[in-house]
């Protein structure tokens, strides 16, 4: 039988982990605190890198709209085709930025929908950027027409390598830990705990 990876429960979290433990749920709720979590808590280091890194691009204020940031997030999941993470994001967008479902499945078929196009060449250039798809000298220039300076684009840059790591580590590695085991207040929905280790 396999030995699969035991994350680090909430309930067993300790010392400096617990505080980031903590520090997570308090920022982007209890139930954002889901298995990856558990995963990289297994060590203090790693698990403050992901966290520092996370806060930063998702949550703190920069130069791109935090928004359009965590529909990076979603575009990147969706790309990976993780079930779970989709339902974090989608879940997220709805909860802290007031999107309504069929705002969030416009962010999914953004080349087809109406958003705006200033979003629509972020999403883009963020999936090109994700998943090795050649980037453009234009894609460039049009993100510097929108009013995108240099740090702009490494935040998104860092937010499309970011997403899609976790959303590998989700679809690839997560069916190798006992996330069946990770208590249900802690993942956004019934649907996302139904995808766990798939």
């Amino acid at each position: 039988m396999l030995k699969k990876v035991t994350l680090l429960k909430p309930d067993q979290a300790k010392g400096a982990v617990k505080e980031k433990f903590e520090e997570i749920a308090k920022v982007k709720g209890d139930k954002y605190l889901t298995p990856t979590w558990g995963f990289w808590g297994l060590d203090e280091d790693i698990i403050n890198g992901w966290w520092t890194l996370t806060y930063r691009l998702q949550m703190k204020e920069g130069s791109v709209s935090k928004k359009l940031m965590n529909c990076i997030s979603l575009i990147c999941a969706a790309e990976v085709n993780c079930p779970r993470c989709m339902n974090n994001h989608q879940t997220h967008l709805m909860e802290h930025f007031n999107m309504t479902a069929d705002e969030v499945e416009d962010i999914l078929d953004f080349e087809n929908s109406d958003i705006a196009a200033n979003e629509k060449a972020v999403l883009r250039f963020a999936r090109n950027v994700a998943f090795g798809i050649e980037v453009s000298d234009e894609q460039f220039n049009e993100l510097r027409a929108y009013g995108y300076d240099d740090l702009a684009i490494v935040e998104i840059c860092s937010m499309a390598f970011l997403e899609s790591s976790m959303a590998k580590h989700a679809t690839i590695v997560a069916r190798f830990e006992d996330g069946e085991n990770w208590p249900k207040n802690n993942v956004p929905s019934s649907f996302y705990h139904s995808n766990v280790d798939r």
